[in-house]
């Protein structure tokens, strides 16, 4: 395991913006949430006019390390019935499409390679993907249920040196609903802000 690659993997996946929410309303989830004003944090709401497409997104007001800090909030149109494994798979790098170029070359039975010796080594490559895909996991403690009983969260840490690249992930539900949040600084403090105001929703 290369502990450098699985930093980095999981520093540009901490950063990546999730996809829009899909839920049928969402109501302004800013007004949920209370932000002291020692924080020096601001909500927004962003994505489309509709209220189906926006997220909260909770960020420092200013500074040049603002981009570091941020906690999100979206709604989740699907019910989640296995909140362990969803979690994990918010982590998951999509590497499908490689995985189905890799297997068609020995599928296809036009293929040259087609029951050659190649194909076993294909299949280690396989493998390979798989374990890649899963990498940015080895940051990560396992999916536990929170104490409030109100849903589950994931928590990681990616070492960089004296660096750390902290990110919390939720599923919890709030009147009959389920939402998603994403909690991720790179100082302990701010991450203490950031989810003392997730708590708060």
């Amino acid at each position: 395991m290369n502990v450098r690659r699985a930093t980095i993997l999981g520093f540009a996946l901490a950063g990546l913006a999730w996809a829009s929410p899909q839920a049928a309303s969402i109501g302004d989830l800013c007004d949920r949430l209370f932000l002291p004003e020692g924080y020096q944090l601001d909500c927004t709401l962003r994505g489309g006019a509709g209220a189906s497409e926006r997220m909260a997104v909770v960020r420092p007001v200013e500074g040049a390390f603002a981009p570091l800090s941020e906690l999100t909030i979206r709604p989740i149109e699907e019910p989640v019935d296995d909140p362990e494994r969803w979690l994990r798979e918010q982590l998951r790098i999509d590497l499908t499409g490689v995985e189905d170029a890799v297997s068609g070359l020995t599928e296809s039975p036009d293929s040259p390679l087609a029951g050659s010796s190649i194909d076993e080594h294909l299949e280690s490559w396989l493998d390979l993907l798989d374990s890649l895909a899963g990498l940015p996991l080895e940051g990560c403690g396992e999916p536990a249920a929170r104490p409030a009983g109100d849903g589950w969260e994931l928590e990681c840490e990616w070492p960089l040196g004296p660096l750390r690249q902290y990110l919390t992930l939720r599923l919890v539900e709030r009147d009959g609903e389920q939402y998603a949040m994403r909690i991720r600084a790179m100082n302990e403090q701010r991450l203490r802000h950031l989810v003392a105001i997730a708590n708060s929703f």
